[in-house]
């Protein structure tokens, strides 16, 4: 039997229609449509050089055996309809953790990675998700928290946490780009993150002057035990990284959201984060470096009024794109009081992250009421948003944003998805 799905009452969406109004005059965005029913979390998104927009959302950690390859949905008309992708050769193969996805800027392949503990299945599109080919051992075991990304040229770069080395980056080359991953290095111990046995935020990669991969600019952005956040960059394709503080070791917790990185292109990269103080408040930073992470401006406060949690960012040129979960609230994710309402919210910068505009509400609907559990597996409830939202920018640089809505505060959600 179905399960009923709850409304919002009238006077939240009263004040969602609000906040939608001024979202729309700030940040110009479209109707909000519905990527999937499934009660899935997480989603990440991409769009191809032709436009396609691709979004991937885990399927449940081995939640089917002998496969359970995670989900990957695609749209070829900027964002209605969505159609579920076929898993081809990863449907007998294990996964259903945490996944991601990465286009190849030129030709457009995708390469995936779908996160089963052991270790990760890796795989390979070159028909936009039509068919995969696909490798359950991405090479590293004992995984936690995999991100993926194509640099072009056939060369992919692969993170993970791996206990006890730490944040471990591989390199996959053609012919076998995406499937194998030969080449490991270790970008941060756990002494580069004080003493923090936790997984990374995301992963860059970015072409060199050579068609070998051996100029490429791989970089991995993490949180510090101490309150810092810092960023493995490596000139050289991932044989060696060096770690280069953001911010600073403080009395905030900066471990309770993925720290996550974008590149403007031009060596220009922006970074956000979440600093949680106690039970008491949070609030969003943000940094930027035009040397590709050698160096970084002093950390800036985005969002410090009520209470956010996992902002994400996405760059191109001078324009720089945060999306959020935002209550009007005061407390931390985790203490909010159980009537607040969230959203997923948005602000921008037009000029190279100088200043942003304002935060705005994206959609009218709330995303969830009462906490969200920032523990992870030590969460008992309130996690069914799980640990991230998502923005990208497109070929006319218009943002992309992607998130999922808790339908009964239990376990049944959706994803949504609105477009500039």
């Amino acid at each position: 039997m179905p399960s009923m799905k709850a409304r919002p009452s009238t006077l939240a969406l009263a004040l969602g229609l609000m906040i939608a109004t001024a979202a729309r005059a700030a940040g110009g965005f479209g109707s909000p449509v519905v990527v999937t029913g499934l009660d899935t979390g997480e989603p990440g998104i991409d769009v191809a050089p032709d436009g396609t927009i691709y979004v991937n959302a885990p399927a449940g950690l081995l939640s089917n055996l002998p496969g359970s390859p995670s989900f990957v949905f695609r749209s070829d008309d900027g964002g209605a309809p969505w159609t579920l992708t076929p898993p081809g050769g990863r449907a007998n193969l294990p996964g259903g953790g945490d996944s991601d996805l990465s286009v190849d800027p030129g030709t457009g392949t995708l390469y995936m990675t779908d996160l089963w503990l052991g270790s990760a299945t890796v795989s390979r599109s070159t028909d936009g998700g039509a068919s995969w080919l696909a490798n359950p051992l991405q090479g590293v075991v004992i995984q936690d928290r995999q991100w993926v990304a194509a640099a072009g040229g056939g060369n992919v770069y692969h993170a993970t946490h791996q206990i006890p080395l730490g944040l471990v980056v591989s390199k996959s080359a053609a012919p076998a780009n995406g499937l194998v991953f030969p080449v490991s290095t270790v970008a941060a111990t756990p002494v580069d993150q004080t003493g923090c046995v936790c997984p990374p935020g995301n992963l860059l990669a970015e072409p060199g002057p050579d068609i070998l991969g051996s100029g490429d600019r791989v970089g991995l952005i993490y949180a510090t035990s101490s309150g810092g956040i810092k960023f493995a960059r490596s000139t050289n394709g991932a044989l060696t990284f060096t770690n280069v503080a953001i911010s600073a070791a403080s009395s905030a917790d900066t471990t309770l959201a993925f720290p996550v990185v974008a590149s403007a292109g031009n060596g220009s990269l922006h970074a956000v984060w979440l600093e949680v103080f106690g039970t008491a408040s949070s609030r969003v930073r943000y940094a930027r470096s035009a040397d590709w992470g050698a160096s970084w401006t002093a950390p800036a406060t985005l969002v410090s009024a009520g209470t956010s949690v996992y902002p994400w960012v996405a760059a191109g040129g001078s324009k720089v794109s945060v999306t959020l979960y935002h209550a009007d609230a005061g407390g931390t994710p985790d203490t909010v009081a159980e009537g607040s309402q969230w959203f997923e919210a948005y602000l921008e910068s037009t000029d190279g992250g100088a200043t942003f505009a304002p935060l705005a509400v994206i959609d009218s609907v709330p995303v969830k009421s009462g906490p969200i559990c920032t523990q992870g597996v030590g969460c008992s409830a309130d996690r069914e948003l799980l640990d991230f939202q998502c923005v990208t920018l497109d070929g006319a640089g218009r943002a992309n944003a992607v998130w999922t809505r808790s339908i009964d505060g239990v376990s049944d959600t959706e994803i949504r998805f609105a477009r500039q």
